[in-house]
């Protein structure tokens, strides 16, 4: 018999039983010793009055919360909330020391381990009972949250835009890069493009003089190297001769008669009018040399090319 008799002489008797005590037998149907236990929970019965049976109850263990009445309980933890020190799998701030969020997707008692830490917007990254590696391509992202991204600051301007790290404690180191033949990148900025139309050789400049200058002997210069101005470079001839043209090679001219510079070797050098003779240079083109004449004064007759006559 399970129960215990409890009173005195001239009072009235009666039974108690510690429900937890008492292993479940045909005499106590409902004595629940080791019922608790065998689940790693404590049993407590309130009252042991013989009238009062299946009262008892089951407590989980901490740091696990539960307790239910005359059967074992279900066991939960919210590993993100809880704190104490009895939790060796709880994140304890893991998360939100990162600024990152922490979820325990099952508070099961059973499911220890698999809470996850979240990167806030813009950036992304997950990871289970770890802070996360948050990381933000600056040139992809567009949303409103990401202060620091391109949002199109490259590509509006015909740019490549690059991230070259996407960690997220990496911010506004993304360039921009001039598309060729021009040069040029700025970091978290449009780049300042610039293209010298007389140096570039590329096919991909269809604008470049590609030799149109210096093929032919004469100086080739680009005045403004800003990508947003092209043809704009000029050929100019050699001395002695005298020549300008844009974007094209230069008709190269000189008077022989009237250059007196030590550059011209075919010039008259006042061969003519040393002599009191006129000096006429019939065809001014560079590439034609030494057809001056000097003509002797009236009512003197006669003349001479490249030389007194």
């Amino acid at each position: 018999d399970p129960f215990t008799t409890v009173g005195g002489v001239g009072m009235k008797a009666h039974c108690e039983v510690d429900e937890c005590a008492v292993e479940k037998s045909a005499n106590c149907t409902s004595c629940a010793k080791g019922v608790c236990e065998a689940e790693g929970q404590e049993c407590h019965d309130p009252d042991h009055w013989a009238t009062a049976l299946d009262d008892w109850t089951c407590t989980c263990a901490l740091p696990s919360v539960g307790v239910a009445t005359a059967q074992t309980a279900v066991c939960t933890i919210d590993e993100c909330a809880e704190m104490s020190a009895n939790c060796t799998t709880c994140a304890k701030g893991t998360c939100s020391n990162e600024g990152q969020a922490c979820d325990d997707p099952d508070h099961s008692a059973a499911v220890l381990g698999d809470w996850t830490c979240t990167c806030p917007l813009p950036s992304v990254g997950v990871a289970t009972a770890a802070a996360a590696t948050c990381t933000i391509d600056e040139c992809a992202e567009t949303s409103a949250n990401c202060t620091s991204c391109s949002k199109g600051t490259c590509s509006n301007e015909g740019q490549a835009c690059d991230d070259p790290d996407h960690a997220a404690a990496s911010l506004s180191d993304w360039t921009c890069t001039c598309p060729l033949p021009s040069v040029g990148v700025a970091t978290a900025a449009a780049a300042t493009c610039t293209i010298d139309e007389c140096a570039e050789t590329s096919a991909n400049c269809t604008s470049c003089s590609h030799g149109a200058c210096t093929d032919v002997g004469q100086a080739c210069h680009d005045p403004d190297h800003s990508a947003a101005k092209l043809r704009d470079w000029t050929c100019t001839c050699p001395l002695p001769s005298v020549g300008v043209a844009t974007a094209a090679a230069a008709t190269c001219t000189i008077d022989e008669c009237a250059e007196t510079s030590a550059n011209c070797t075919s010039c008259s050098h006042g061969a003519c009018t040393d002599v009191g003779q006129a000096c006429h240079d019939p065809d001014h083109s560079a590439a034609k040399l030494r057809d001056w004449t000097c003509t002797c004064p009236q009512p003197s007759v006669g003349e001479a090319t490249a030389q007194a006559a």
